[in-house]
C-alpha cells in the first residue's frame, strides 16, 4: 500500500493530524469507505495510466451529439458520476482538447442522446428475439438506497448467447421481494418481453412467493448468491464470525498505521515471504474473505513480529485459530474452483449447475474425511439449498442438452422424464412433423450415445445439423443463465470494483450509465 493511501485511511479513521500509537480493539470500526484495488480510479479521480488506457480504447460515442466524447467515454467506461466532470483533475487533463468548457448539464444532455440512440438499437434486437430469459439483480449503494438491474438473455440464430441490460430501477420506497417483483414486471412490460420470457434468475430471496405476474415465470435462484448464502450460514453456525472479525481488525491495524505497514514489508523481505496487500472483507462475502484469510496466513510470521514489537497482544492468532483459518481457506478454495469452472466471461447456462454441485460436494467430502469440520457443515448447508437441483426437471433437461455435461444426468436409469419433456417441446415447436415420429427416436438415441465432445454447447448445436429438432429445444433451455450477474464478477476480485464504483453514481443517472456501460 502506498503511503498516500495509508494517510487517506488515517484521515478517515482518526481525523486529519491525529495519531494513535496503539490499536484499541474496543474502538474498532469497519473501514468507512469502499476499498478499490488495482490500477483504477480512486475517489472519483483517474490516475495517469487509467487516462491513457481510456484515450486508447474509447467507446463509440461520437455520433454527432457534441464535442465531449472523451468525457463521455470516461464516465461510461469507469462508471464515474457526472459531478466528476468539473473536477480539477479532469479540467486540467482534458480541457485543452475540448471545444467547449466542461459542463455537467452539457454532458448529461449528450449522455441522454446517446442513451436514447442505444436504447432503440437494443429494443430492436430484443423485439427480434424469442425464448428470452431475464435476470434480476438487487444491489445497494448504501444501507437505504437500493436498485434493481434487469438484464435480458437470448440465443441468436447464429447460436450466440447475447445479453443486454434493460433497466436499473431505483427502489424508492422499500426493497422487499414484492416491490422488486413489481418493478421487474413493469420493466418487462415496457420492453415488451413479458410474454416471451419463461424464466427469471434472481438474487432476491422470497421473489418466488411474490408471483406478481400471476405465476407465468419460473424463478431460479442465482447460483453465486446461493453460494454466498451457504457460506454466511456456515460461518454463523460454526461460531467463526468472531474470528473473522478479529482478522478484519488485523487488517485495519495495518491500514491505520504507515509505520506498521512499513515494518511489515521489512519483515516479509527478511523472512522471504510473499507480500500482498492485506484486504479487509466486508460482511461475509466468501471471495473477499478468502483473500483476507490467505494473505494473513501467508504473512503471519511477519505480522506476528510486528505485533511483538508494538506489544499488540489482543490481535495475535493462536495456533487453533490459524488452523480454523486454514480449514476455511481450504473450503473457500473449492468454491473458487467451482465458480471459475462455471466460465470466465459473460453468463453461463444453468446446464452447468448440476455438474458443478456434484463436483463441489465431492471435493467437500474429501476435506471433511480429512478432518475439516468446516467442510462438513458447509456441505450439509449446501445440500439443503442446492442439493435438490438434480431433481428439478428444468435443470435436468438443460444439462441433458449440454453435450459436455449430459452424462451427469444420463448415467441414471430414470431419464424418461427428460426424454418426455423434450418430446413435448418438439411437438409444440414449428419443426415438428407427425410423420417423423420414428426418426425422432433414432435422433434421440444418436445424441445420447454421442461422446468425446470438446466443443461447448452452442458450438455443438450450431455445427450438428443432424440434431435440428433437438437444437430447437436446446436453444430454449440453454438460454436460461445460472447467475444474475456476469460470471467474471463472481470470481475475479478486481471485478468487484464495478460494484463499488456504481455506488457513487447519481440516482438520476445510474440507469443511463449502467445501460451504456453494459451494452457496448
Amino acid at each position: 500500500m502506498s503511503r498516500r493511501r495509508v494517510h487517506f485511511a488515517n484521515d478517515f479513521h482518526r481525523g486529519r493530524g491525529r495519531r494513535q500509537r496503539d490499536f484499541q480493539k474496543d474502538r474498532f470500526m469497519p473501514l468507512p469507505y469502499k476499498r478499490i484495488y488495482g490500477p483504477k480510479w480512486t475517489h472519483g479521480k483517474p490516475n495517469l495510466q487509467a487516462q491513457q488506457n481510456h484515450n486508447q480504447q474509447e467507446l463509440p460515442t461520437n455520433r454527432g451529439y457534441g464535442s465531449n466524447d472523451k468525457v463521455l467515454n470516461i464516465i461510461i467506461k469507469d462508471l464515474q458520476p457526472l459531478s466528476s466532470v468539473t473536477s480539477h483533475y479532469l479540467t486540467r487533463t482534458l480541457q485543452s482538447s475540448l471545444d467547449v468548457q466542461l459542463s455537467a448539464s452539457c454532458i448529461r444532455n449528450e449522455l441522454q442522446n446517446l442513451y436514447r440512440h442505444k436504447r432503440v438499437e437494443v429494443q430492436n434486437a430484443v423485439n427480434n428475439a424469442s425464448n428470452l430469459a431475464l435476470s434480476a439483480e438487487l444491489w445497494s449503494s448504501s444501507e437505504k438506497v437500493f436498485y434493481l438491474t434487469v438484464s435480458c438473455h437470448f440465443i441468436t440464430e447464429n447460436w450466440k448467447l447475447t445479453s443486454y441490460v434493460l433497466d436499473t430501477a431505483h427502489l424508492l420506497t422499500k426493497h422487499t421481494a414484492e416491490n422488486a417483483a413489481e418493478h421487474l414486471l413493469r420493466i418487462s412490460n415496457e420492453w415488451n418481453v413479458t410474454e416471451k420470457t419463461q424464466s427469471v434468475v434472481s438474487n432476491i430471496d422470497g421473489i418466488k412467493k411474490a408471483r406478481i405476474n400471476g405465476g407465468r415465470w419460473t424463478y431460479i435462484p442465482c447460483f453465486a448468491h446461493t453460494l454466498d448464502k451457504v457460506f454466511r450460514e456456515t460461518m454463523q453456525i460454526t461460531d467463526c464470525e468472531s474470528l473473522l472479525r478479529k482478522c478484519q481488525q488485523i487488517v485495519a491495524f495495518f491500514h491505520q498505521s504507515d509505520i506498521a505497514s512499513h515494518n511489515l514489508q521489512q519483515y516479509c523481505a527478511s523472512l522471504s515471504l510473499r507480500q500482498s496487500e492485506l484486504i479487509q472483507s466486508s460482511g461475509l462475502n466468501w471471495l473477499t474473505t478468502l483473500h483476507m484469510l490467505k494473505n494473513i496466513l501467508e504473512q503471519w510470521p511477519a505480522i506476528f513480529k510486528v505485533f511483538v514489537d508494538r506489544r499488540v497482544d489482543d490481535l495475535c492468532l493462536s495456533e487453533n485459530e490459524r488452523k480454523i483459518m486454514e480449514n476455511i481457506v481450504a473450503v473457500l478454495n473449492i468454491l473458487k474452483e467451482v465458480t471459475e469452472e462455471a466460465g470466465s466471461q459473460g453468463f453461463s447456462p444453468i446446464s452447468k449447475i448440476i455438474p458443478l454441485v456434484q463436483k463441489l460436494q465431492k471435493e467437500l467430502r474429501k476435506q471433511w474425511m480429512g478432518g475439516n469440520g468446516i467442510a462438513k457443515k458447509l456441505s450439509k448447508i449446501c445440500d439443503y439449498h442446492i442439493g435438490s437441483s438434480k431433481k428439478i426437471l428444468q435443470f435436468r433437461v438443460s444439462t441433458a442438452l449440454d453435450p459436455q455435461y449430459k452424462t451427469s444426468v444420463l448415467q441414471e436409469s430414470g431419464i424418461e422424464d427428460i426424454s418426455e419433456e423434450i418430446r413435448k417441446q418438439i411437438r409444440g415447436s414449428a419443426e415438428h412433423c407427425s410423420r417423423d415420429t420414428e426418426s425422432q427416436e433414432s435422433v434421440f438415441q444418436r445424441y445420447w450415445k454421442t461422446t468425446n465432445i470438446s466443443a461447448n454447447a452452442l458450438e455443438f448445436w450450431k455445427s450438428n445439423k443432424e440434431f435440428k429438432k433437438l437444437a430447437t429445444v436446446a436453444r430454449k433451455y440453454l438460454t436460461v443463465v445460472s447467475t444474475a450477474i456476469p460470471v467474471e464478477r463472481v470470481h475475479q476480485l478486481q471485478e468487484s470494483q464495478l460494484a463499488n464504483r456504481r455506488n457513487f453514481l447519481e440516482p438520476e443517472n445510474v440507469n443511463m450509465i449502467l445501460f451504456l456501460n453494459s451494452n457496448k
